[in-house]
């Protein structure tokens, strides 16, 4: 008979009480090819690529733990396994757990962490059954750092209404991870005879990404500008006025990606994607 887990301690008790004898070799294992059991399990904090060092903790949550199994069949406890070593037990009662891992207590390198359920039945002898597992972090002494920077070759055109034209290139770099910022002096222009009221404006992108404190590998993927073009180059229409550019929300997104090895740790290909805004300044 299937059923789903839901426990009260003092079920629990009664099913332990009928199992003292659980590990008599001469009984017959729980068949836990007829146990299925779902939950959610999460660790966090969850970080990009799942990389960390060893001053970090990490929670191991097991949640929304439903079993199906033949009739008789308790999940007495879990167990919160490192690279195969069990670190820590708890007794499931049909709620949230909890593991805390402070990393301190691991080694650098991958950690595969996974979590095993642990079956009584009476008359019948103990039996684990896998929960989920392939739960890789990485544990780094020093984590790898990396920085982007973007470059844009900004190109604006215009016509006043006496013929004059103007045709200049500039460019500018990021600040920072987050920012370009386009002189509003560079940008518009007063015409020494008539009135321009628009310009055009072509911009083009191109970035360069680092570690900054490891010995990885880094390259560019792709530039693109989100939500209006999907190159490097963008060309649009402006008025002529501080401001305008301001208006446009522009922003420039950079893919990444990095590899190789440190300390000890081949990453295998991670991606980043490092996302731009311009910004106008006066």
């Amino acid at each position: 008979m299937n059923k789903t887990v839901k426990f009260v301690l003092g079920a629990m008790c009664v099913a332990l009480a009928g199992c003292a004898d659980h590990d008599d070799p001469e009984l017959n294992p729980i068949d836990t090819t007829a146990v299925r059991i779902s939950s959610d399990v999460k660790v966090s904090p969850q970080v990009a690529w799942s990389w960390y060092d060893q001053s970090e903790k990490l929670t191991v949550s097991v949640d929304n733990v439903n079993m199906d199994a033949p009739k008789g069949v308790v999940l007495r406890s879990v167990d919160l396994l490192a690279n195969g070593s069990v670190i820590a037990s708890k007794p499931f009662a049909g709620e949230r757990l909890e593991f805390m891992l402070p990393l301190s207590d691991v080694s650098t390198g991958r950690l595969n962490l996974a979590v095993m359920g642990n079956l009584i039945q009476k008359n019948a002898r103990d039996a684990q059954i896998l929960i989920a597992d392939n739960l890789e972090q990485i544990v780094f002494k020093e984590i790898p750092d990396f920085d982007c920077k973007v470059t844009l070759a900004v190109t604006v055109t215009g016509r006043s209404t006496t013929g004059e034209e103007l045709n200049k290139t500039f460019e500018v770099e990021s600040k920072d991870h987050f920012t370009v910022e386009v002189p509003a002096s560079e940008l518009y222009w007063t015409p020494t005879s008539g009135t321009a009221s628009t310009l055009e404006v072509t911009m083009t992108a191109s970035a360069e990404v680092w570690s900054t404190n490891s010995t990885f590998e880094c390259g560019v993927t792709r530039i693109y500008w989100g939500g209006n073009s999907s190159t490097p180059v963008y060309k649009f229409t402006i008025n002529n006025s501080k401001g305008a550019l301001a208006a446009k929300k522009c922003g420039i997104d950079v893919d990444t990606t990095r590899w190789g090895v440190w300390e000890g740790v081949n990453t295998g290909n991670t991606n980043l994607t490092y996302i731009f805004s311009v910004a106008e300044t006066d």
